[in-house]
């Protein structure tokens, strides 16, 4: 069962690497997990919050909103790599609100996705039984594999924040 005072954050890693599903405690303001825990997970001692929107695929897609937890110096950095999973994110959220004039959506550096509390996410994998034991035909499985793939930039949208990368190394 999980606890009604955590909240389930994903890390993505601006490396690509993969990411990690976490569930931290709700910092005291009641309003997200604390800075402090977050930190170290995304490599910085500033944070600026910023949204997106993730989208589950599959038989009914559903949608949520969620918080950015993002370095807030990440582009004033010497070298600012993109996160273009956090970006995408973003995306979802910016092309609905915005559609064609959307402001930009990329985001920099390491990135903690930070769901809604009642937003419950499943970390056990599908072949098990409520007390995480594989059912019979089943195996070990990364238990994120399904979720994570709604984070991979389609090519449609891989186009479109190559184009802005090109036009932004113009600008500097």
């Amino acid at each position: 069962m999980t606890n009604p005072k955590t909240q389930n954050v994903m890390i993505l890693k601006a490396d690509d690497s993969p990411a990690e599903m976490l569930e931290l405690e709700v910092g005291p303001d009641g309003d997200g997990p604390s800075f402090k825990d977050i930190y170290p997970l995304i490599n910085t001692n500033i944070i600026e919050i910023a949204q997106g929107r993730w989208i589950q695929n599959g038989n009914k897609p559903e949608s949520v909103d969620v918080d950015l937890y993002c370095d807030e110096e990440a582009l004033m950095k010497a070298d600012p790599k993109i996160n273009h999973r956090a970006s995408h994110l973003r995306y979802n959220l910016f092309k609905g609100q915005y559609g064609g004039n959307m402001p930009d959506p990329r985001l920099a550096g390491d990135v903690a996705v930070v769901f809604p509390a009642k937003f419950r996410i499943e970390l056990t994998p599908a072949g098990t039984d409520v007390t995480g034991n594989y059912k019979e035909g089943y195996g070990p499985v990364d238990s994120t594999d399904d979720m994570l793939d709604q984070v991979q930039v389609a090519p449609e949208d891989a186009e479109i924040f190559a184009a802005a990368d090109k036009v932004a190394s113009i600008i500097e």
